[in-house]
């Protein structure tokens, strides 16, 4: 790992102590203000937070102590540490909340949390107490079938806004900044130096969290692809989280920095891409849903137009008018390659909203976590129950209710003739538990969590329901059809571009379920044509790989970027 710091064996020896998460979240926050106060010596006072909160590890509390000493914890451990970064461009000791200058007393007050908190637990302390909120809630759980009549309006109203025109993102200038009234100390724009020569070839990932998803972990293999070319990852998030997959070891020999906002910036300036740029050789870009590098990508052209900025985006959100591939159109400007993983994504930038066809490219993510390639039916015992699985987060655009939903018609019509499984956590895990007590599934339906192998639940299976809200194609369905066991999905985002027509189920969760009810029972008195159904999704699967497969592109790009 490249660090940018210099600390006594002593308190070296205090560092390694830790666990192997809390050590290099507190040396992402080490390194970050390393690079933006270069020489400077800082106090690293660390305080261990509670499972609830989330680690606070480079915003304004590090530097005012809000969150910790404020609140009356004694620090667990302190380092003194020196950057030993060395400018080629002036960096400012002073910070500012907003038009406000604050003191720096040259302490860093990082709240940290335990090993084994969870979304959940920040989830449980902070629910949404309003009576909108609790409205919503108590329909939701009442009714969950009828309450989706209600949300599958607002999902029409907001795929019809996600297509309207996109007004191109126009980044605040330093003029405009100190025109404002409320302006106490003028912003100055600052030039980045040139990285000397010889300086390492390097390669920013913005992420959007250390943490399970489908973007993050195409994020991680992108990162093992920059490795292999022979570039030095430095790697970026700016999403709030426990960060669980920062200790993993694709991320061992890379520089790691969470950030927490909001961050020591002004307008004008990003210290932290400055100091990057003037430290490594950056030979491009790579966003994987991270609003704070998309928000950035105009001052990497502008300073570095020769820098390749790629993103990499997955599914078409309800909300926000597109999510992630809206702010994309919105910065086109300053993206070199859009890669969209789906014919869906790349209909909606294309055809919808005008981007160059030259730009959008759609390379899927075969391969990324199971091998098709040999992939083989896996025939079932028909004198055992008919086993269905879910594998996911336990999150809203999963609509575990749908599944749940679907299990209990199936037990309530057919007695003893099928089981399920659900994999996965997230917030919905006690909504989810409350629907399988109520509805009597505790015999037939068996949880498990994310970190039971993945493997195992195919293994287990015969079919897997897909029952999300939206998607654009997922892991999960080829993961699915790699283990031999056929695949059947609501009708959402690109999933018909490998499930046929007599596997797709209509979004509505009401309608969803009265399919998948029907089609499972079909699937389970018909072994053929449970075959059948996966020889037709494996067919289209096959076909779709012959795309280029992402990980081949970015392959290719990455040795084009280290010559």
């Amino acid at each position: 790992m490249c660090d940018f710091f210099r600390i006594s064996a002593g308190d070296q020896a205090k560092l390694d102590s830790l666990s192997e998460r809390l050590r290099r979240l507190v040396v992402g926050s080490i390194n970050y203000n390393a690079l933006i106060q270069p020489g400077r010596t800082l106090v690293f006072r660390l305080y261990m937070g509670e499972k609830w909160q989330y680690p606070r590890l480079t915003d304004l509390t590090t530097l005012s102590g809000l969150l910790t000493r404020d609140e009356g914890l004694e620090p667990f451990e302190e380092l003194t540490v020196t950057s030993t970064v060395s400018p080629l461009s002036a960096y400012p000791p002073q910070y500012f909340d907003g038009h406000d200058q604050i003191v720096d007393t040259g302490v860093r007050y990082l709240l940290l949390t335990p090993d084994d908190a969870t979304d959940k637990d920040v989830e449980q302390k902070h629910p949404n107490d309003s009576a909108k909120s609790k409205l919503y809630d108590i329909l939701e759980l009442s009714a969950p079938s009828q309450f989706d009549v209600f949300r599958d309006t607002k999902r029409s109203i907001r795929e019809y806004l996600s297509k309207k025109p996109i007004e191109p993102w126009i980044p605040s200038t330093v003029e405009k900044e100190n025109a404002s009234p409320h302006r106490h100390h003028p912003v100055v724009e600052i030039k980045p130096g040139e990285a000397p020569a010889g300086s390492p070839k390097a390669v920013i990932i913005a992420m959007h969290w250390f943490q399970a998803g489908g973007a993050e972990r195409w994020a991680l293999e992108t990162v093992r692809l920059v490795k292999e070319a022979g570039l030095y990852p430095v790697v970026i998030t700016d999403r709030d989280g426990h960060q669980p997959w920062i200790n993993r070891p694709e991320f061992d020999d890379a520089l790691l920095l969470p950030l927490t906002a909001p961050l020591q910036e002004r307008p004008g300036d990003a210290p932290l891409l400055r100091a990057l740029f003037e430290h490594f050789d950056i030979k491009g870009v790579l966003i994987h849903h991270s609003q704070w590098m998309y928000d950035r990508a105009w001052w990497v052209k502008k300073y570095f137009p020769q820098t390749e900025i790629i993103d990499s985006l997955h599914i078409v959100e309800y909300f926000f008018r597109g999510g992630y591939p809206h702010e994309s159109v919105m910065r086109d400007k300053w993206i070199d390659l859009h890669h969209v993983i789906s014919p869906q994504l790349q209909h909606w930038m294309v055809d919808v909203h005008h981007v160059n066809p030259k730009k959008v490219v759609v390379a899927p993510l075969v391969g990324l976590t199971a091998d098709h390639e040999k992939a083989t039916f896996k025939t079932r015992d028909t004198s055992k129950p008919l086993t269905v699985a879910f594998v996911g987060r336990m999150v809203r655009q999963k609509r575990p209710e749908a599944f749940i939903l679907t299990a209990h018609a199936l037990q309530q019509a057919y007695p003893g003739k099928f089981k399920f499984i659900m994999q996965g956590n997230g917030d919905m895990d006690i909504f989810a538990d409350t629907l399988i007590e109520r509805y009597g599934l505790g015999e037939v339906l068996e949880m498990r969590p994310m970190t039971t192998p993945v493997a195992k639940t195919y293994q287990d299976a015969d079919v897997l329901l897909i029952s999300s809200i939206n998607e654009g194609i997922t892991l999960t369905t080829i993961e699915a059809l790699s283990a031999g066991i056929p695949v059947i999905s609501a009708d959402v985002g690109s999933q018909s571009t490998l499930v046929p027509k007599q596997g797709l189920l209509r979004r509505m969760t009401s309608k969803m379920v009265h399919d998948a009810k029907s089609a499972l029972v079909h699937l389970a008195n018909n072994e053929d044509d449970r075959k059948q159904l996966w020889a037709l999704e494996e067919n289209r699967l096959e076909k779709f790989s012959q795309l280029e497969p992402a990980d081949h592109l970015f392959a290719r790009t990455l040795e084009g970027w280290n010559k």
